[in-house]
C-alpha cells in the first residue's frame, strides 16, 4: 500500500478520486489517527456517495473515537446505500457491526 505522502502527492493531481481518498482514510486509520480517517472518510463519501466500505470503516473509527452514535448513525447511512446498490456482502458486514453496537 503506497504511504500517506504519496497518497497525498497523488491526491493533488485527483483531489476527488474516490479510491485514492479511501486509501488515504485507511492508511490514517492504521496509524491510529481516527480523527483524521474520518475526514478522509467523509471526503471519499462526498466524492462517490455509494462507496459502501467508507460508511462500514468511518464507523469503525468513530467507534474507536468513542463516538458510538455518530458511528449507528453512518452505519445505518451505510445500510440504506448498500441495499440501494445490491451488495450483498456490504449489507451483511454493515448489519453485523450494527447490531454488535447496540
Amino acid at each position: 500500500m503506497p504511504s500517506i505522502a504519496q497518497l497525498e502527492k497523488l491526491l493533488t493531481l485527483e483531489p476527488d478520486d474516490a479510491f485514492l481518498l479511501y486509501g488515504l482514510a485507511q492508511e490514517y486509520a492504521k496509524q491510529g489517527e481516527d480523527a483524521k480517517a474520518v475526514e478522509y472518510f467523509d471526503k471519499t463519501i462526498a466524492a462517490d456517495p455509494d462507496y459502501v466500505y467508507a460508511y462500514y470503516h468511518k464507523a469503525r473509527s468513530l467507534e474507536s473515537l468513542d463516538r458510538i452514535d455518530d458511528a449507528k448513525a453512518c452505519l445505518t447511512t451505510g445500510l440504506e446505500v448498500a441495499r440501494k446498490v445490491a451488495d450483498a456482502k456490504g449489507i451483511s458486514e454493515i448489519s453485523g457491526f450494527l447490531a454488535g453496537l447496540g
